[in-house]
């Protein structure tokens, strides 16, 4: 089951939602920090999170927030745009993480998460190296919109994809 929880549900599931991040992502946060990230990220206007429950616990998530140009991660993608590009993300809801419990990759939860996305523009970046995410984003009709965009020294070379929900 996939459903939408509320900020009061994502104190309770914060935690859960941070260790399948951890074992998904080279990531050297502790569970607590990133936890705390994660409720920070939650305070922006917009903010979403799906997860799923297909095995009783929490086996995968979505989150993100509505993207604003003033935000320093849409500035650097910004600078990657054309005028008409940019105008696709204004008002889109950025996909700032989304992954399924190692343990049962490849059994369509990632895909059930996006497919319960409510009608709207949305964004999401990954990785240029990560051929599964890549693969996974094609398979689910995303644009590839820019590919190796170089955005900063500390991040790794990035492709952006765009979809929109009917």
């Amino acid at each position: 089951m996939i459903r939408q929880i509320n900020e009061v549900e994502l104190q309770d599931a914060v935690d859960r939602i941070a260790e399948i991040y951890l074992t998904n992502f080279n990531d050297r946060r502790p569970l607590r920090e990133l936890s705390n990230d994660i409720l920070k990220l939650s305070k922006n206007d917009g903010f979403m999170c799906l997860i799923s429950t297909q095995l009783g616990t929490i086996d995968g998530y979505l989150y993100g927030y509505k993207s604003e140009v003033t935000q320093f991660y849409r500035q650097l993608l910004d600078q990657f745009l054309s005028t008409n590009e940019k105008g696709m993300l204004e008002d889109a809801f950025e996909i700032v993480s989304i992954a399924v419990d190692k343990s049962i990759h490849n059994n369509g939860i990632g895909t059930q998460l996006l497919d319960a996305l409510p009608p709207g523009k949305y964004y999401l970046t990954s990785d240029v190296h990560d051929v599964p995410a890549n693969t996974f984003y094609y398979k689910n009709d995303w644009t590839l919109l820019k590919s190796n965009m170089y955005l900063h020294p500390s991040i790794p070379q990035k492709n952006l994809y765009y979809k929109e929900v009917k």
